[in-house]
């Protein structure tokens, strides 16, 4: 045999191990009479139609771009049930939500709201500063097939967030079905986290007790390793664009694309910046934000 038909050889072994373990398995079925049925793990689950944003001094006084992109997910989203969250329904929902301490930040809070309303009731959390470009009808469905879904720091996208603390997860969108199993102990550990402490170890803190949560919980490690993967870098392409100064027609030609749902914002971006964004973005307002709260951790 020639060395280069030597892989040949390879290949066929490959074969000779998944045919024997296939017989092997037909085997065990004959004798024990048990079939392995994954009905219920590969059943896609449905998450509810709400949509919950937080903008912790109101819609009315939010900044344009706040606005804008609160606007986009009533637009495109109109068979789902929109809830824009603020101070004063925080203040009345204190059964639901516990009111913030003076020691915790606003965006700390806004972490503990989304995994509370999440676990509960289930849904889909966006901060206030994320647009929707593609409704959600279009493509949420399949990479929340399992229950539960996010965008991630990939390996191939890390390199946007580096050298600042490195994390997998982000929480600027998540969607879950109520009770998930990655939802539900997410949200437990995060109130416990926050029971009698002042400051957390990082500002990404969140995102961390989920990855505590991957190595030491096994059933979130399983939730989380069958969730459909999709990098986070994509959706910062106007942010990258506006600060990164990235060609304009390639960041034009990626959004029309189709393949990217919605984009990340600021909404503390200058006029410069905003004029910036908007050479790549059109459906963002003319004028510059105002000063404002945060409704996310960002």
């Amino acid at each position: 045999m020639s060395l280069e038909k030597a892989w040949i050889g390879l290949y066929a072994l490959l074969v000779w191990a998944k045919k024997s373990r296939s017989l092997a398995r037909r085997a065990i079925r004959k004798i024990t009479g048990r079939r392995r049925d994954g009905f219920e793990t590969a059943l896609p689950r449905r998450i509810p139609r709400k949509i919950w944003i937080y903008w912790d001094t109101g819609e009315a006084t939010a900044p344009p771009v706040v606005k804008a992109c609160i606007d986009s997910w009533r637009d495109l989203n109109p068979g789902w049930e929109v809830t824009v969250l603020d101070g004063d329904w925080i203040a009345a929902s204190a059964g639901v939500i516990p009111p913030p301490g003076e020691h915790i930040t606003v965006q700390a809070y806004s972490d503990l709201v989304r995994l509370r309303l999440l676990r509960r009731y289930g849904g889909v959390w966006v901060d206030a500063t994320v647009i929707c470009l593609k409704p959600l009808d279009d493509w949420l469905p399949p990479v929340a097939r399992h229950g539960f879904f996010a965008f991630l720091w990939t390996e191939a996208d890390k390199w946007f967030v580096l050298p600042n603390v490195h994390r997998i997860m982000t929480s600027w969108f998540l969607a879950s079905e109520p009770e998930g199993a990655i939802i539900a102990p997410w949200e437990e550990k995060s109130f416990a986290y926050w029971d009698g402490r002042r400051k957390p170890h990082d500002y990404y803190w969140v995102h961390l007790i989920l990855e505590y949560l991957r190595l030491t919980d096994r059933s979130v490690r399983r939730a989380f390793d069958a969730m459909p993967k999709l990098g986070a870098y994509a959706p910062h392409l106007v942010h990258d664009y506006v600060q990164g100064g990235r060609d304009k027609a390639a960041i034009r030609a990626a959004l029309s694309s189709g393949a990217v749902p919605l984009q990340k914002l600021r909404w503390n971006w200058s006029a410069e910046e905003l004029a910036r964004a908007q050479e790549v973005l059109d459906i963002l307002p003319a004028s510059a934000p105002a000063p404002a709260s945060v409704g996310g951790n960002g």
